[in-house]
């Protein structure tokens, strides 16, 4: 399999989709990748972050501040290490302001997590 011990970065964004990436990261699992999550605040209101940790058997990062960590940055360790960076749902806003390079499209005030793969 192509994905077999890929590390693939799964970023959900806020929107009424984010619960179809639960069946993605949930069928990446199934295809032997090791899966992180990393998800807005906004994405929460869709979805429960502990959906993700029991699919994927990883923490998934919502707050980039979060003070239980190693000496490392997790979402910028993440990216590092990542072989694929999906983001799903990509709604029509967050692909225009990527494409924009406005980065406030794939962030909130408290994760922005598509910064560190710039």
């Amino acid at each position: 399999m192509m994905l077999k011990d890929k590390t693939i970065l799964l970023g959900v964004t806020g929107g009424i989709a984010a619960y179809k990436s639960a069946m993605l990261a949930s069928r990446l699992v199934k295809t032997g990748a090791c899966v992180h999550v990393i998800m807005t605040q906004n994405a929460t209101n869709f979805i429960n972050p502990i959906t993700f940790e029991t699919l994927t058997r990883n923490k998934c990062i919502v707050d980039t501040f979060d003070r239980n960590f190693e000496f490392k940055v997790e979402h910028v360790a993440l990216a590092q290490k990542a072989d694929v960076i999906m983001v799903a749902p990509a709604t029509a806003n967050v692909i225009a302001k990527l494409a924009q390079s406005r980065c406030r499209a794939c962030h909130d005030q408290r994760n922005p997590f598509l910064l560190s793969v710039y």
